[in-house]
């Protein structure tokens, strides 16, 4: 089980694949899990990097409270013990979004290309309530929290027509011990809904994508990725419009065929 020291903690990874270098992060998801469908068909041309933010799964839960700063700064840590000077990022989930624009901004030399999921200035204050909600909704009920969240990722015509999809999605939710240390997601929300980039986003200088589902997703939607897409110089956006904030899943060839040739043409 390979940990690295980085920071104050010992952080799980995985690596996997072959060519150049792609630091995949996610959200609230483990590193088995994250980027399901994507990651074979992306370590098919790079060697992808997946890992467990502190606080999550395998990786260290130090006293809090805890700053998307450090997860940056962690990340920053992780490349320094493989020796990888840059690398191409895909910062998914929201969150992982917020940590791969932190990260680009704190360690510009250190990322070459970004690819930005669901990402996210500073949460409004519809946002900041449900996620305050869910709070307390998973001291309540984990596998209650999980049904959820779940059903705020995806679109009515995908649990009627595929509802596979947020079925997969629900039991490697509810299956997986996210946050295992007490308070961990607690604490994790708090990062999130503290960390303001307006005004320090736009000193992100490398290639950026900007990706989200179209206006169902309520919670990560367009009216952020418009915010993240006017601060980010010559940033491009794509809506994947009819979709929510699972749109990886919901219009996954689609979305891999957009990511490959966008990494293929940038990065180095």
């Amino acid at each position: 089980m390979p940990k690295a020291k980085v920071s104050d903690i010992e952080m799980y990874y995985e690596v996997a694949g072959e060519g150049p270098p792609l630091l995949m992060s996610s959200g609230w998801s483990l590193a088995g899990r994250n980027f399901g469908k994507s990651h074979p068909i992306l370590s098919r041309k790079y060697t992808c990097i997946r890992h467990d933010h502190r606080g999550m799964g395998r990786t260290d839960a130090p006293d809090g409270p805890w700053t998307i700063a450090q997860m940056a700064d962690d990340l920053a840590g992780l490349l320094d013990h493989l020796k990888i000077d840059r690398t191409r990022m895909i910062g998914g989930g929201g969150m992982g979004a917020r940590v791969a624009m932190e990260l680009a901004i704190r360690h510009p030399d250190r990322i070459s290309v970004l690819e930005l999921g669901s990402a996210v200035l500073k949460s409004d204050h519809f946002s900041a309530s449900l996620a305050r909600m869910w709070k307390r909704l998973r001291a309540l009920d984990p596998e209650l929290w999980a049904e959820e969240v779940t059903l705020w990722c995806y679109t009515p015509a995908t649990y009627i027509e595929r509802p596979e999809i947020p079925e997969a999605a629900f039991r490697g939710r509810a299956g997986e011990d996210t946050f295992p240390a007490p308070h961990s997601y607690d604490r994790i929300v708090d990062a999130m809904l503290a960390l303001d980039l307006r005004g320090r986003a736009r000193n992100i200088k490398c290639p950026t994508l900007i990706t989200c589902g179209g206006v169902e997703d309520l919670f990560t939607g367009p009216r952020y990725a418009r915010a993240v897409h006017e601060e980010i110089p010559n940033s491009v956006l794509k809506i994947f419009e009819g979709a929510s904030h699972g749109y990886t899943g919901e219009c996954h060839d689609e979305y891999m065929a957009l990511i490959l040739d966008w990494f293929e043409k940038h990065g180095d």
